[in-house]
């Protein structure tokens, strides 16, 4: 191949992997209905007060605590919540009926950020409201990946992409595709580690200024839509500081920048009430696995044995039992592709293990143990109650990328076989949980034909129904996938070659 071929294919690769990453997204954006995310009541009444006070869309209510709202944002869910054979087809309010209510981060639970930007597209068209608040997360998304990638040298711009490749299906695409606040957390583990690190590493100035724009934008992505987003960001911070330290004058007058960021996210996590949201009052929750151990000890024991699931629920297998949102288990197609392809990755990754990498990812692991440990006894739960595997989703996302440090090339490391392995078990798991979500919501889980466009229930009346929709997301997120083996296919020559001449020696 030409080297004029070679860049001309480049290009369009980059021209089309973004595009058809946004076209994937989309599609993931109209699979649900209005309600179907997690405690999403809570945040649509959030996004439509986030811009305080305004006729017919967010009153004032009873009290400090409580606002009129539109009834549907409160109610949409409530017929196929916990019924996983009920479609979404519940009777539908007006928009101008308002309630009262206290679900909804009137007094600060959570940051404001992510609110108040939600609150633009908030209309009395709830459902085109709901539509445009998920397409725009999905196209912030591609924006800021897109960015980082280049922006970042050609020797990082593999741990991007495989390291999400290897953690974006299948809570990562629903997620981002949502109105619910963890999806900017999704997107800030995703860039604000490696933004830092191509900061402390890049060679030109202008590169310099745009990782730090980037970084800076990630940082109040991460911060201003929840506390444990802010927590991690820190933590992000940290790890790149643990990694790039050096007793030089240049890296303090670099260090600057990073530690602005760290007294950031600080802030936004100290003023936000989500740092006790977990079980307030410390009630005794009834538990799928059954009543919660009176003792300490007892209780640390089973919460310990347990603790696999939640990291485990982060790629789809249901924790006690249930997958959220979906009110029953993924099929396994979800679920044990991307987690046999997610070990794989951090295996390969431990060829390449120095002193610093070491201590970065023995941080990562025994944040996945404590934090989880220290939310279960503090409120007195089991593992399966409250503490949901999206709260640990982002640490993952981390450990997947910090674990691919080392190899500098567009495969990260991957050789050919592995590349096409991490792509397939991607492309499996997002059109599976892509159909089986559509399903769930169409006609009910009761329902077992393949053909999603039959005896449809529920559906936004777009265009196109619910079959050509998953067949053109699936089938845009498979070029995203085969892209990515692609433009790293050749790399993998030289990074092989080296690989050979250092065991040979």
């Amino acid at each position: 191949m030409t080297e004029r071929r070679s860049k001309i294919l480049r290009i369009v690769a980059y021209c089309l992997a973004p595009i058809t990453l946004l076209v994937a997204l989309l599609s993931w954006s109209a699979s649900s209905p209005v309600g179907s995310g997690a405690d999403e009541d809570f945040h649509l009444a959030s996004s439509w007060c986030g811009s305080g006070l305004r006729d017919g869309l967010c009153e004032a209510g009873s009290d400090d605590a409580h606002r009129h709202v539109p009834l549907q944002l409160i109610v949409a869910s409530q017929c196929f919540t916990h019924l996983p054979g009920q479609s979404a087809s519940c009777p539908a309010t007006p928009s101008s009926v308002l309630t009262d209510t206290d679900r909804g981060n009137f007094v600060g639970v959570y940051p404001p950020v992510f609110y108040a930007t939600m609150s633009i597209f908030a209309g009395t068209d709830i459902s085109l409201s709901v539509l445009l608040m998920r397409a725009f997360n999905s196209l912030l998304y591609v924006v800021m990946m897109s960015l980082l990638f280049l922006l970042l040298p050609r020797a990082r711009r593999g741990l991007l992409v495989w390291a999400t490749l290897a953690t974006l299906v299948p809570f990562g695409v629903f997620l981002i595709a949502s109105v619910n606040p963890s999806g900017w957390g999704v997107l800030s583990a995703s860039t604000l580690w490696l933004a830092i690190l191509g900061f402390f590493e890049a060679e030109t100035r202008g590169r310099q200024i745009g990782l730090a724009a980037l970084a800076l934008v990630s940082t109040v992505i991460g911060a201003g839509s929840r506390a444990d987003s802010a927590a991690y960001a820190v933590v992000a911070i940290v790890l790149v500081g643990v990694l790039k330290a050096e007793r030089t004058r240049a890296f303090v007058r670099r260090a600057v920048f990073p530690i602005a960021l760290v007294a950031l996210a600080g802030v936004g996590y100290l003023t936000s009430g989500q740092t006790r949201a977990v079980n307030l009052v410390g009630e005794n929750i009834s538990s799928p696995e059954g009543s919660v151990p009176g003792g300490w000890a007892d209780l640390f024991w089973n919460n310990l044995i347990r603790l696999p699931e939640l990291w485990a629920g982060a790629f789809g297998t249901p924790v006690a039992g249930r997958t959220p949102s979906l009110d029953a288990g993924a099929p396994g197609l979800v679920w044990f592709p991307v987690m046999l392809a997610f070990g794989g990755l951090v295996f390969l990754g431990l060829r390449r293990l120095s002193v610093r990498k070491g201590l970065s990812l023995a941080m990562i692991i025994g944040l996945l143990v404590l934090l989880p440990m220290v939310w279960l006894m503090r409120d007195h739960i089991l593992v399966g109650q409250q503490v949901q595997s999206r709260y640990l989703y982002p640490l993952l996302i981390i450990l997947a990328g910090v674990s691919l440090l080392g190899f500098r090339s567009a495969s990260a490391g991957l050789g050919r076989v592995h590349m096409v392995l991490v792509a397939t078990a991607a492309i499996l798991s997002n059109l599976t949980i892509q159909w089986f979500t559509l399903r769930r919501f169409t006609t009910g889980l009761d329902v077992f034909w393949p053909n999603l466009d039959k005896n449809v229930e529920w559906w936004w009346g777009l265009p196109i129904g619910p079959m050509p929709l998953w067949i053109i997301g699936s089938i845009a997120f498979a070029i995203v996938c085969a892209l990515a083996v692609l433009s790293a296919w050749r790399a993998t020559d030289s990074s092989d070659s080296a690989e050979r001449t250092a065991i040979r020696l």
